[in-house]
């Protein structure tokens, strides 16, 4: 009879299910809890699994050590044996490891008759190798089990667990707290990591999003989330006009934030996005969004992407053009052309003074959280380009507002500013001083 300490959090993954996840960060025993449990399916009977990850790029990537040590720990070192990328056990059971990126629609289906795949470091996982994997594994009574620490909430695997999970679908999180037998050398290590870089370890040892390496924004984002200045968000009607910062294309996703400067600040009340769409859409679009919010007679400018000046939509007048008919040379500008470099800068300084509306901004901010640099593997350092993906559109819309934000630091309607003049001659009293304070408090929420 074998058994195996399982932590209280992961005892769920125990019944049978069709798909089983465990996600959170470091020293949670994620891993061990299912090398332990395929150990052990594959002792008790008969049993073909494969190990995967997205990429696999030698046997050394793989969990076939941890496997392997599962099988020492058990006592059973006579039962299974590793030869090259198998482990075989005496009773016909079969372990195999792989990477999704060796397979295709037609080789894939050597899984057909595997009754476990358990996809480590999931996070990684794309959405296409989500879609060959899921109908493979098919025989009687099959399992799909992913493992991973959270990065982005637009990653395949979580969205599929956490977003829109099948019925036949069971998760837990679970972090180093939930594991008793949590080793002081770890306790020691992410203590020393949450005195050195705050976020990078939330998201280490308790699986936050963000905070990877070649993260643009995340760390700020999670800032303002620790800050209390993602919520709610309201527009003040005695304060400034709205603010719409944009990136612009045709057949690739366009990017809208509304803005309100305040005293100290900025309110970011909406964030749009879509794909397809020209010029007299979004025109459409942003009118039908101000009237909705009850902001149709509040614009005060639409900040274009400086290529707007080109036919970036699929029409013979440029954005610019259409832009300026629809709301008028008043209320339309363009955002200078600036180096990538000064955009994030930017970016970087102005969220700091920002509160989002969690819920009309969540998309946007999933954005900022996935906005990232390029990676080389060759040189095995980060560029100092962004990588083009999805976050990508979102975030130059948010660094483009940025920029104006700081470049365009227009006073708030309706407040009236003296100046003190130290003297004689001082032209202030302590009438005005108190009239211009009640007005600073009524026009701004601070």
């Amino acid at each position: 009879m074998i058994s195996a300490k399982v932590p209280r959090k992961l005892a769920c993954l125990l019944k049978p299910a069709r798909y089983k996840g465990a996600y959170g960060g470091r020293g949670g025993a994620k891993s061990h809890f299912f090398a332990e449990q395929l150990i052990i399916k594959c002792y008790q009977k008969e049993t073909r699994a494969v190990c995967i990850r997205e990429v696999q790029n030698s046997i050394k990537d793989s969990v076939r050590q941890l496997l392997m040590d599962k099988v020492s720990q058990f006592g059973m070192g006579h039962l299974f044996t590793a030869v090259d990328n198998e482990i075989r056990g005496t009773n016909g059971s079969l372990i195999i490891f792989r990477g999704m990126q060796s397979f295709n629609a037609a080789n894939i289906k050597s899984l057909e008759n595997y009754q476990v795949a358990w996809v480590e470091e999931a996070q990684t996982l794309s959405q296409h190798s989500l879609d060959l994997l899921r109908p493979t594994i098919r025989a009687l009574d099959s399992e799909l089990w992913f493992s991973w620490n959270p990065r982005f909430k637009t990653d395949p695997v979580d969205k599929f667990f956490r977003k829109t999970p099948p019925p036949d679908a069971v998760s837990t999180l679970i972090n180093w707290r939930d594991n008793p037998w949590f080793p002081d050398v770890l306790r020691s290590e992410m203590t020393h990591d949450f005195i050195v870089d705050q976020d990078k370890a939330d998201h280490i040892w308790n699986g936050a999003y963000g905070g990877t390496q070649g993260a643009i924004l995340s760390r700020w984002v999670n800032k303002a989330e620790r800050d209390g200045r993602i919520g709610s968000v309201e527009f003040d009607p005695n304060g400034a006009g709205i603010d719409i910062s944009c990136d612009i294309g045709f057949r690739d996703t366009a990017s809208f934030w509304y803005w309100q400067r305040c005293l100290g600040g900025y309110r970011v009340l909406k964030y749009d996005g879509a794909s397809g769409m020209d010029a007299p859409e979004w025109i459409e679009r942003i009118q039908g969004n101000l009237r909705k919010m009850g902001l149709s007679k509040l614009l005060n400018k639409v900040w274009l992407p400086h290529d707007s000046r080109a036919k970036t939509f699929q029409s013979k007048y440029t954005s610019m053009e259409q832009f300026l008919t629809a709301f008028g040379a008043s209320h339309v500008d363009v955002v200078p052309i600036s180096k990538k470099s000064d955009q994030i800068n930017a970016a970087r300084e102005v969220i700091d003074q920002c509160e989002f509306d969690r819920i009309q901004c969540e998309t946007g901010l999933d954005g900022l959280l996935a906005w990232e640099f390029e990676y080389s593997e060759d040189n095995n350092v980060y560029s100092r380009e962004p990588k083009h993906n999805w976050a990508s559109h979102p975030s130059d819309a948010f660094a483009y507002g940025c920029q104006v934000m700081q470049k365009h630091k227009l006073p708030v309607p309706g407040i009236e500013t003296k100046t003190l003049i130290v003297g004689p001659a001082n032209e202030v009293t302590m009438d005005d001083m108190w009239a211009i304070h009640k007005t600073n408090q009524r026009s701004a929420r601070i």
